[in-house]
């Protein structure tokens, strides 16, 4: 029996200026927080609990969006992390949540569905200190971390190479990691585990699961949260909705409402209670949030309305986000019901 932990602790500066007010973990992504959307991929591994790790402050927010359950019934424990250690500091300071290990640990911005059950087998098999899942990338265009091969189904891990990377296997940030790892992690202090411990293990000591061509989108900035919620109602292969509504143009969540002489083109996804006034114009791909107002004769094409955003009458939105992140935080505890998976439609 194995727990998961989300690393959701994070300051959000790359989403500025939706952050702070919006915690990235809570960014929408197809009328859902993107942690939501993480923790229905935990819920395929089989894992008996899912522990958030999240700033102390911030808690009962995230009680509030996202209860304590999954949809599937996978317990929750929320985690308040008092000041921010890294992703390594917030892995040592959870000893006693991760209890014996392993543990899977993934973070709370990027969405990839990477075979789980499949990475725990082979984690299983071969019995690293970490397992890392990579996935098959561009160097060309992939900034993150890269894994190179080493026989055995190992790897050397490098932090963030950059172009020249001697490889083209990316790290997804899924990571299966033993308990007796934590015993290397300086025992106080700020330490982050991509940057500093990876890179420090021996490349016997990193398996590596080979997670193919996977899908991948980090939605942690407001460029990469657009791009995310497009390929989302694009139904790209991998992103949220894919596999659930397959060839629907025009998908419309409950208590929205779209007055007569109001034209939406698909493909577009219109959240609970959002109204598209008359004479608005729609022109997909675009996602419309929970209680979002499209005032008369404006036109949104290729764009992401913030839950509760308002655009004004006569307003053009093209490829931008639209909304602050207050409002955004307050429309998602109106509308939290939709923001389960057993709940859509």
């Amino acid at each position: 029996m194995m727990r998961a932990l989300v690393l959701a602790a994070g300051s959000a500066t790359r989403l500025r200026p939706l952050s702070p007010d919006l915690p990235k973990p809570l960014a929408p992504v197809a009328n859902r927080p993107v942690l939501a959307w993480v923790l229905d991929h935990l819920d395929t591994a089989g894992v008996t609990e899912i522990g958030v790790i999240v700033p102390a402050g911030a808690l009962s927010l995230y009680q509030r969006v996202l209860g304590g359950r999954t949809p599937a019934g996978t317990p929750i424990a929320w985690l308040g992390e008092p000041q921010p250690v890294g992703s390594a500091g917030a892995l040592r300071d959870q000893r006693a949540f991760i209890g014996q290990g392993p543990v899977l640990v993934v973070p709370a911005d990027i969405i990839c569905p990477v075979d789980l059950r499949g990475m725990i087998a082979h984690h299983a098999a071969h019995r690293r200190p970490v397992t890392v899942a990579a996935s098959w990338r561009d160097p060309r265009v992939w900034d993150g971390d890269i894994l190179v091969p080493s026989p055995g189904h190992t790897a050397c891990y490098l932090f963030k190479p950059g172009p020249a990377a001697p490889s083209r296997l990316g790290s997804t940030g899924t990571w299966l990691i033993e308990a007796a790892l934590l015993d290397r992690i300086s025992p106080a202090g700020f330490v982050d585990l991509s940057s500093r411990t990876l890179p420090a293990l021996s490349p016997s000591e990193v398996g590596l699961f080979d997670a193919g061509e996977v899908y991948l989108r980090d939605v942690g900035t407001v460029a990469t949260l657009l791009r995310g919620n497009l390929d989302a109602v694009q139904q790209v292969t991998g992103a949220p909705l894919s596999p659930t509504r397959p060839g629907t143009r025009v998908m419309v969540e409950p208590g929205a409402f779209i007055e007569e002489g109001a034209a939406v083109n698909g493909p577009v996804l219109i959240g609970a209670g959002a109204l598209v006034r008359s004479g608005a114009r729609v022109l997909g791909p675009a996602v419309i949030g929970a209680g979002a107002v499209l005032g008369v004769h404006c036109q949104v094409e290729r764009a992401l309305v913030l839950p509760g955003a308002l655009v004004a009458p006569g307003q053009k939105v093209s490829g931008e986000v639209v909304g602050d992140g207050a409002t955004a935080v307050r429309a998602l505890l109106d509308h939290a019901p939709v923001n389960h998976a057993q709940q859509r439609s």
